[in-house]
């Protein structure tokens, strides 16, 4: 009961901080403007306390297929990808952080939905960074190198690898135009109160499908974005343009906050980026703690953990009902046995049957 009030908890948080996310991506107002970057910063801040919680709560497994999930966890797979285009919009860091986050939450939810098959499409190749660059960039002293410019006619390679890039864009085009399409035929029949689950599965699906064709998109554009500030950051050198006003470093690293599917990525966020900073849930959990977003652990007793922790009897339940959990994973024939008997009685003996005392 607890774990499904949690999770009810969890899906109202993700909405609110969806509908802000709506509202950011329809709004009017420049994105540079205070109210804007106020929405941004909240949504930002709410959608990583979800991803934490949907870790926690691992209401993703690695041995499921997307079949498996609930219907209602399903929008939970747009955290990252969410979180990618709200980072883009920051104007509070420099732009190639930004660039760089934006990219890690647009791959990572990507390959999160290649793992469930929700899609076929791949990635553009990444660049690889050697240990000496990988240093610089952590001590924030990398400058980006840009790529020689060729010159002359293309090569016939070359000429087929436009091609083929030119045939993926049209052919991502007509799919977000139909996935668009579908969309606004699945809202009108959501608007219906008599709608059945399997339009509200079709819904997310969709959904989530529009935002793998923005993804692949964005992760492309951020691409040759960076391609140009390397070279920007190389006419600066050469004193060919003014060098812009900095923004302020932040008093900490941003890190990347990713989904995990198992207990294993759990121990460490950004798993499978070695070349990003990684922090665990408890180091990302105590800082945000230490800087009061969180509440403190040790002074509220309303987390199950928490009772968990500070009460001995609360400890003995958790110990049964993780013995209890085990002997379900292993098909204990003798729970089996008693399940089904209780289950048999209860079907024989309906509630109130025999309270019939006094009953005229």
């Amino acid at each position: 009961m607890a774990e499904e009030d949690e999770h009810q908890s969890l899906s109202a948080l993700f909405d609110k901080y969806f509908k802000i996310y709506e509202d950011v991506e329809n709004s009017v107002t420049p994105i540079n403007s205070q109210q804007v970057q106020s929405q941004v910063k909240e949504s930002i801040a709410g959608l990583v306390k979800a991803t934490v919680l949907v870790s926690e709560l691992s209401v993703f497994s690695s041995n499921e297929s997307v079949e498996e999930l609930p219907t209602s966890s399903l929008k939970f797979l747009l955290l990252p990808v969410l979180l990618g285009s709200l980072t883009l919009k920051r104007t509070d860091i420099q732009r190639s952080q930004a660039l760089r986050l934006a990219q890690v939450y647009f791959r990572d939810f990507v390959r999160r939905c290649q793992e469930y098959q929700i899609t076929q499409d791949q990635l553009p190749v990444e660049e690889e960074e050697d240990d000496e660059k990988e240093e610089e960039r952590k001590a924030g002293r990398r400058k980006a190198k840009p790529s020689p410019m060729k010159k002359g006619m293309p090569t016939p390679e070359e000429l087929q690898t436009m091609a083929r890039q030119r045939e993926e864009k049209i052919k991502r085009f007509r799919e977000r135009k139909a996935i668009g399409e579908r969309l606004v035929e699945l809202k009108k029949a959501l608007d219906n109160p008599s709608y059945d689950e399997d339009t509200l599965r079709t819904f997310h699906l969709t959904t989530i499908q529009k935002f793998v064709c923005q993804s692949l998109e964005e992760v492309e554009s951020i691409m040759m974005e960076e391609k140009m500030l390397a070279e920007m950051e190389k006419m600066r050198v050469d004193g060919k343009l003014p060098t812009p006003p900095s923004v302020p470093p932040a008093v900490t690293p941003l890190r990347p906050i990713l989904l995990t599917r198992d207990k294993i990525q759990k121990n460490a966020f950004g798993l499978g980026y070695p070349s990003l900073p990684s922090m665990t849930v408890e180091e990302f959990y105590d800082q945000r703690v230490r800087d009061g977003w969180f509440p403190d652990p040790a002074r509220s007793r309303n987390c199950l953990q928490d009772r968990v922790a500070l009460d001995p009897e609360g400890e003995k339940e958790a110990e049964e009902e993780e013995e209890r959990e085990q002997e379900e994973e292993r098909d204990d024939p003798e729970r089996l046995k008693r399940d089904r008997e209780r289950d048999e009685w209860r079907d024989n003996h309906r509630r109130g049957w025999g309270n019939t005392y006094n009953r005229s």
